[in-house]
């Protein structure tokens, strides 16, 4: 079994044994601004010189959860959201490249789309009755890039049309928030989450292969609205 299929199985076996154990049910729906925090080591492959690296961009997405109440404090609680699509910039960082490859350096060389349903199990802290209940959660992140896109500046830098890929990622991820209570029913909550997402992109022009390893240490702060039933 891949890391894809265990993660997966995860997810829907928490899913599937909370409902015997619930006590109550939580929607949540909000945005979430993702900062990827993104490290890359330099493009390697034939023809590459050293000195080129990627950066990727921020972006805001609309957010959405559901959360199954274990017992009071426990929850489990699966994050999803409208998977964003991000920006991959062009770093180039050797001075001796010719004039044509430096013009490239911040120009965005591709776009690639990140679908990362998270699993948490949360504690929350101090009574149900409580206006305000600070939590935090642990739990595992799925991420996989796909609907990848080189622009024309990542063409050029390449010297030809070319395709993109990146490898799935499964990790730990972590929360913690602040639950306001408004009513029986509604909340809202704010919180912070992480997760430890590796991957290596892979270009491919005219059979040319290229790669770079990729680390992402997102934040991603987010504010929701909750009904609760």
């Amino acid at each position: 079994m891949n890391h894809r299929q265990l993660a997966f199985a995860g997810i829907l076996a928490a899913c599937a044994a909370a409902p015997s154990m619930a006590q109550q049910n939580t929607l949540k729906l909000g945005i979430s601004n993702v900062q990827p925090h993104s490290g890359a080591s330099d493009v390697s492959g034939p023809f590459t010189p050293g000195g080129i690296s990627l950066d990727v961009r921020d972006k805001t997405t609309p957010f959405i959860s559901y959360t199954r109440e274990i017992s009071d404090p426990w929850d489990v609680e699966l994050a999803l959201g409208i998977p964003p699509k991000h920006d991959i910039v062009i770093k180039v960082s050797n001075p001796a490249l010719p004039g044509s490859a430096q013009a490239l350096s911040g120009q965005v060389g591709a776009t690639i789309r990140q679908v990362a349903p998270t699993l948490f199990v949360n504690y929350k802290f101090f009574e149900k009755t409580s206006v305000l209940r600070p939590f935090v959660g642990a739990g595992i992140n799925y991420t996989r890039f796909n609907k990848t896109r080189s622009t024309a500046a990542g063409d050029a830098l390449n010297g030809g049309p070319s395709s993109i890929s990146l490898e799935d990622s499964v990790g730990l991820a972590l929360q913690a928030g602040l639950a306001w209570r408004l009513s029986n029913e509604w909340s809202v909550s704010a919180s912070l989450a992480t997760a430890r997402v590796t991957s290596k992109i892979t270009t491919n022009t005219l059979g040319i292969e290229r790669h770079a390893d990729i680390t992402f240490k997102p934040q991603v702060f987010t504010v929701a609205m909750a009904y609760s039933f």
